[in-house]
């Protein structure tokens, strides 16, 4: 067995914080706004969990999408809280359903309905050419899948960016539409160089 040290905090001030890069704009790096699994790992919910309580759990980890897995933790799909809304669950009480019945595999979008961004393709991109490839998708998240693994490798979350670019829109409803609306057209008036993926 080994001998663990301690030490006194009364004289500790600072905290750690994860490294970030400053001044991020348009033309940074579309890694600076990636969310890596390999550094901070998935959010993931297995398909058996009821719907309803998983809305609970997700607001309270203030998160707002998951990555679906099955028993043996192999991806199936994701859900997220637009996913859960409460327009979801009465249209699917009017459809016969009991609430507490409906489990997140009812509710998920399922990995054949998915488009993921390819890895390569982001790491060799700048914020601006995501957000316009992404300027009519009505959706929080994009899954990005490393093509030589072929495994999700981590997401781009429209918040993540508006926040990392200081955009002035509420990210509670924010997609990467209202993203690119914001950030690029936004400063279209202030730049006639528009870069294009």
């Amino acid at each position: 067995m080994k001998t663990l040290t301690y030490v006194s905090t009364k004289s500790v001030t600072d905290l750690t914080w994860p490294e970030t890069i400053e001044n991020i704009n348009l033309y940074s790096p579309a890694l600076s706004v990636f969310t890596d699994f390999q550094t901070a790992g998935p959010r993931v919910i297995e398909s058996n969990t009821r719907a309803d309580e998983l809305v609970q759990l997700m607001k309270k980890e203030h998160v707002r999408m998951k990555i679906v897995v099955d028993a043996d933790n192999r991806f199936i799909g994701v859900i997220s809280l637009e996913d859960l809304s409460e327009d979801v669950f009465i249209k699917q009480v009017a459809n016969g359903f009991q609430r507490s019945e409906l489990m997140v595999a009812d509710l998920m979008r399922a990995k054949e309905t998915l488009l993921a961004l390819s890895y390569t393709s982001l790491k060799n991109s700048d914020i601006e050419s995501l957000l316009f490839s992404q300027r009519s998708n009505k959706l929080q998240h994009l899954l990005v899948i490393d093509e030589d693994t072929k495994a999700i490798r981590g997401l781009v979350s429209s918040n993540d960016v508006a926040r990392q670019l200081r955009l002035d829109i509420d990210v509670a409803f924010s997609c990467f539409a209202n993203t690119y609306q914001n950030a690029v057209l936004g400063q279209k008036g202030q730049s006639s160089k528009l870069k294009v993926a």
